[in-house]
């Protein structure tokens, strides 16, 4: 017997992981956007006139200045606004648009995913979305600059952005969907994120542990669980893969 068994090629055989499964999650994050220039906002640098993300990102901070937490959203759409999908982007819509049974969930609130083509689960809530703070009515917002601050044309009562804030539960329904498809899945495709923000990475551990097969898309090492690991730019693999 020849010991020396030759190794698949992790491309191939995570293209063969795909092809196999007949339920998918794809859960994509930061990086696949900031391929597009989009700001990831952590980390280093992760600073708005001397405040951190995790400042900014929190009802305390809206109850504190609504008009500051505003202002820096504002300037954050202004910035997306000028971003367009890239090819890793492109690649899964037109993958998604043909091949059954993949959930595509994302940790991401810029909206790119949608500009592409793709339906999404929105596990963070989007960017693009105003939300009251009396009555929870949500409305499409593409405006990036207010004369002053955004009002619910409901019942008139201050609105805040409808993304998920340190301290915050994941929307219900979101939650649902992506453990069912954590569930169902025999393959899940992570793109772009580390695998240690909660609770996202815990669908990437829920599928695992139900013997799904974990394909790790990212330009460096990072914390999900992954049997195959793809290391490189979303944009130039994910045509390579989905093709």
């Amino acid at each position: 017997m020849n010991a020396c068994k030759k190794l698949m090629d992790p491309l191939d055989e995570a293209r063969s992981v795909l092809s196999a499964a007949q339920e998918i999650m794809v859960l994509t994050g930061a990086g696949i956007s900031a391929e597009s220039g989009v700001p990831t906002f952590r980390g280093e640098g992760g600073y708005w006139r001397n405040k951190s993300y995790e400042e900014l990102a929190s009802p305390q901070a809206f109850a504190q200045d609504p008009r500051l937490v505003w202002e820096w959203y504002l300037m954050r759409r202004q910035t997306v606004a000028a971003c367009r999908p890239n090819r890793a982007h492109v690649a899964l819509a037109d993958w998604t648009a043909w091949r059954q049974g993949v959930t595509l969930l994302t940790q991401n609130v810029d909206g790119l995913h949608e500009i592409a083509g793709s339906e999404v689960v929105r596990l963070h809530g989007s960017l693009w979305v105003n939300r009251c703070i009396a009555c929870g009515l949500e409305r499409d917002d593409r405006r990036t600059a207010f004369e002053g601050l955004p009002m619910s044309p409901c019942c008139g009562a201050l609105e805040r952005p409808a993304i998920v804030w340190f301290g915050e539960s994941l929307p219900r329904e979101a939650v649902i969907a992506g453990f069912t498809a954590a569930f169902q899945a025999q393959a899940v495709l992570v793109v772009g994120t580390s695998g240690v923000v909660m609770p996202a990475a815990e669908l990437v551990k829920e599928a695992a542990n139900n013997q799904a097969i974990v394909i790790d898309v990212n330009t460096e090492d990072d914390a999900v669980p992954a049997h195959i690991k793809l290391r490189g730019s979303a944009a130039d693999l994910l045509p390579r893969l989905l093709a």
